[in-house]
């Protein structure tokens, strides 16, 4: 029997930072999906390949396509932007360095973190309570008088 979806078409050749960092986005494909509960079956179906297509881009041996980070994002009810977590670490061309409101040392990865969580409150109102909320916070701890 035939399987269903299409299947992967031959590759270029990438370097060793390229691969690294196929491996860790479809290691993070990987993850969020199956924390998630999602199978490879119905991931592979969302974005009509076959299973063992989809398999290969979640082990970095191929790489994915943007409008398959969208709708796979989706399926997984997740920003896109969340799948390419750590990325820069890898490959320093893939975003610049977030830096921290204030320049301190150390406390880029605690926005960071913090930003991550926020955007994973998926009720619109909430997250936007909640960010109003660390706002006045932060004025009444900056403002003596």
């Amino acid at each position: 029997m035939a399987s269903k979806g299409k299947q992967d078409t031959p590759q270029r050749r990438l370097d060793g930072e390229q691969q690294e960092l196929l491996h860790h986005i479809g290691a993070r494909l990987r993850s969020l999906r199956e924390r998630r509960g999602v199978s490879r079956a119905k991931a592979a179906a969302a974005i009509n390949l076959s299973v063992q297509a989809y398999s290969n881009r979640e082990a970095g041996t191929t790489e994915i396509k943007a409008f398959e980070v969208v709708i796979l994002a989706d399926l997984l009810g997740i920003d896109p932007a969340v799948l390419f977590d750590g990325a820069g670490d890898i490959w320093p061309g893939a975003g610049y360095p977030m830096q921290a409101p204030d320049g301190e040392p150390g406390r880029a990865a605690e926005v960071e973190e913090f930003l991550y969580h926020l955007e994973r409150i998926r009720d619109p109102i909430l997250r936007r309570d909640v960010a109003d909320a660390i706002k006045a916070l932060a004025r009444a701890v900056n403002d003596p008088g």
